[in-house]
């Protein structure tokens, strides 16, 4: 079981979810399960949302939002253990019944088949005494890793591994419609696999350097220019699709990907890298000035970016960064980026479900090494974009 959190607007949450009950197509619509208020009607339970907030007006962070997704394996369960679940997760996470609450069940999407509910709960409540309490939020991810383990063995539910034990990103629901639909893994997966591939046959980080060069990947390493030290790595495409390690998977990241390559054994192994981001910079130059315009990739001044040039240069932010500082389950996205809307985040719940369920999105991309082994990197990257030349016809 994953379950994928937010911390943010009840009344943003609401209305997410809301509006999948009035899909169109009747099929798709979502379903509610359960809820503690007088009546589920939107318009009611914004007054009781409004009158509870003003008990506490400095909580800005009023909802406490997740979703709980299963294997295909876990076909045994219905609405009620469904209820259930959902009820033992609250307790379990800090929310007693005196916390409002509304369940749903999401049937749309492609990865419908993976049963999944929404849990949307209000941080305040009033206790017997008449206080008002605020159910915290400190160390949620890691609580709600316990609390899911827990609830595995509980309910019989097939165990799904932790985002930190899984070594790739596995494909997000965009990607994973995208890949049955044409047949073609996405810029991110196809960079997943070259670098993989290239990991493989390298020992060190000169001929990993190499072998993602073979392999059409180009990079770009996040190097103090005082100290030399490393601190992360940027993999740019041919056709200048770029993406942290994050983006691509646990095994990709520096922190990981410099002990597996033992960096640093070798004293030149500093000058490795600074030469290999003089060169990645020369050769992107207009694609680096594009998704980083008033900052620098590539050294520790900054690495933050604009929403326009993130659009403009698919510049990859991952959903893991935020949890790498805070801990616990990156599948999930409590998003601290600034420009990032309440609504693009809640989208982003329900295209993250399918990341951590890598183990049954395994057959739409196993196929991937053998791809790589019998067309060049150069050909991969070229019907990429021819594909983009003509979708702007």
């Amino acid at each position: 079981m994953i379950a994928m959190q937010k911390v943010h607007s009840f009344a943003a949450a609401l209305d997410y979810n809301d509006s999948k009950l009035n899909l169109k197509d009747k099929t798709q619509r979502a379903e509610v399960l359960d809820h503690n208020f007088m009546e589920y009607n939107k318009a009611e339970i914004m007054k009781e949302i409004g009158m509870l907030n003003k008990l506490n007006s400095k909580l800005t962070n009023d909802g406490y939002h997740v979703a709980l997704s299963f294997s295909e394996k876990d076909t045994h369960l219905r609405n009620a253990d469904l209820i259930a679940i959902a009820q033992a997760y609250k307790k379990g996470m800090g929310f007693t019944d005196d916390n409002l609450f509304v369940l749903y069940k999401h049937n749309d999407g492609e990865d419908h088949q993976h049963i999944h509910v929404h849990l949307l709960l209000h941080r305040l409540s009033i206790d017997e005494q008449g206080k008002v309490q605020v159910v915290s939020d400190s160390n949620n991810y890691r609580r709600s890793e316990t609390v899911c383990r827990e609830l595995e063995r509980r309910f019989n539910l097939e165990k799904v591994r932790s985002s930190h034990e899984a070594l790739d990103r596995a494909p997000t629901k965009d990607e994973l419609e995208m890949m049955q639909r044409t047949g073609h893994p996405s810029e991110r997966i196809l960079m997943q696999e070259k670098v993989k591939s290239a990991l493989g046959v390298s020992v060190d980080i000169q001929s990993f350097i190499e072998n993602c060069k073979l392999n059409g990947i180009y990079l770009l390493f996040n190097q103090s220019s005082s100290t030399g030290r490393v601190s992360g790595i940027t993999y740019i495409s041919q056709n200048g699709f770029i993406a942290k390690g994050q983006k691509l998977g646990n095994q990709f990241k520096w922190n990981n990907l410099s002990q597996n390559l033992n960096y640093g054994k070798q004293s030149r192994d500093g000058e490795t890298v600074r030469q290999t981001n003089i060169d990645t910079r020369s050769r992107f130059e207009n694609e680096l000035n594009k998704a980083n315009r008033g900052s620098e990739i590539g050294d520790d001044r900054t690495s933050r970016i604009s929403s326009k040039s993130y659009k403009e240069s698919k510049y990859t932010v991952s959903e893991d960064e935020f949890n790498d500082r805070k801990g616990g389950d990156s599948r999930f996205t409590a998003h601290s980026h600034g420009d990032r809307t309440d609504e693009e985040t809640d989208s982003e719940i329900e295209e993250s479900i399918s990341n951590g369920l890598s183990h049954d999105s395994n057959s739409l991309i196993s196929n991937l090494s053998g791809l790589l082994g019998s067309v060049s990197a150069e050909q991969i990257d070229e019907e990429e974009r021819r594909k983009r030349r003509r979708i702007r016809r």
